[in-house]
């Protein structure tokens, strides 16, 4: 592979393990700690540990994903780039859906927060809703993973030695 192409992969894998370790590997699971403990508590009706499962699962996933992209930048761990695109897919739309629904419960039952009264749906809007970049990045990396010119090369000869083997001539029975 070139340099220049090279080192834009691996800054992008840089930047996607540091995105993915600070949005959904702190800042969702942060939440999602709370909101658990808050239920645990009596604060918060039980409506929020389906938030927080959710909201676990989700982040969980997009950390496994990011983990997936990166391990499958070796040309013999293609097969991992499907799979970190699946997990940041599945990841993603978890932790987004239980934004939506706890944005849609805090703006009918939560007042605002600190001296301006900022809803408290926006504040966790602008915690959480950055686990789309991790997401993004994941595919960006698994799929050029995947494309890759080393890959494609890598499946092609491992092919024609698949195939060297199976049409190989049967050994000589008698002699």
């Amino acid at each position: 592979m070139k340099k220049w192409p090279q080192i834009l992969k691996t800054m992008t894998a840089v930047l996607l393990l540091l995105s993915a370790a600070v949005y959904p590997g702190f800042m969702a699971m942060m939440s999602a700690s709370g909101w658990a403990y808050n239920v645990r508590e009596g604060n918060y009706p039980d409506v929020f540990r389906s938030f927080a499962g959710w909201m676990y699962a989700g982040g969980g996933l997009l950390c496994i994903g990011a983990l997936l992209a990166v391990l499958s930048m070796k040309p013999k761990r293609w097969i991992l780039a499907p799979a970190a695109m699946g997990c940041a897919g599945t990841g993603l739309a978890a932790s987004l859906s239980s934004l939506y629904r706890f944005t849609a419960y805090a703006d009918q039952h939560f007042s605002g927060i600190g001296e301006t009264m900022q809803p408290v749906s926006d504040l966790y809007r602008d915690r959480l809703l950055p686990v789309i970049l991790p997401a993004v990045l994941t595919a960006i990396l698994a799929a050029w993973n995947l494309l890759s010119e080393e890959t494609r090369d890598y499946r092609s000869r491992k092919r024609a030695e698949r195939l060297a083997r199976e049409n190989a001539p049967a050994p000589k029975i008698v002699e």
